[in-house]
């Protein structure tokens, strides 16, 4: 399926998804900025994650939650079109990045709600040396030259 055989049934669930998702704030991005996001993000993370945000990573990491959240409120058709892509997206993320150390054995605050995403962290970084790297960034990740 294409973009140009989706109905307006398939955009309404579109919209409908944007403002059920919307911030307390009243933002409210699209589906399409959404998807946007989660692919420039995993291509930072290809490239060498600048860690002068690394306190920013997992609010990064809320595009993904977000395309999570608004797949039950697509149409199926939508659903496979935007799964198609993440599913890409999520592959290439997963190749980019490695399983972090859980903070206390045993758990994980976002595997067990279906968001593993959270529980990675990228193979390889653009070290600023005055940030402390997670603990749970073991092994350390490789530095770009």
């Amino acid at each position: 399926m294409d973009v140009s055989q989706l109905t307006a049934e398939d955009y309404a669930s579109a919209e409908d998804a944007q403002q059920r998702l919307a911030s307390p704030s009243g933002a409210a991005p699209s589906l399409f900025r959404q998807m946007k996001s989660w692919q420039d993000f995993v291509t930072g993370v290809e490239e060498g994650f600048d860690t002068t945000w690394l306190w920013e990573y997992h609010n990064d990491l809320g595009c993904r939650d977000w395309l999570h959240d608004a797949g039950p409120l697509l149409t199926p058709a939508l659903r496979t079109l935007c799964q198609t892509v993440i599913d890409e997206c999520d592959a290439r993320y997963r190749a980019a990045t490695g399983p972090a150390m859980p903070q206390v054995p045993g758990a994980s605050r976002w595997t067990v709600q279906g968001r593993w995403w959270h529980d990675r962290f990228p193979l390889l970084i653009d070290h600023d040396e005055d940030v402390e790297l997670p603990p749970s960034w073991s092994p350390t990740p490789k530095r770009l030259l």
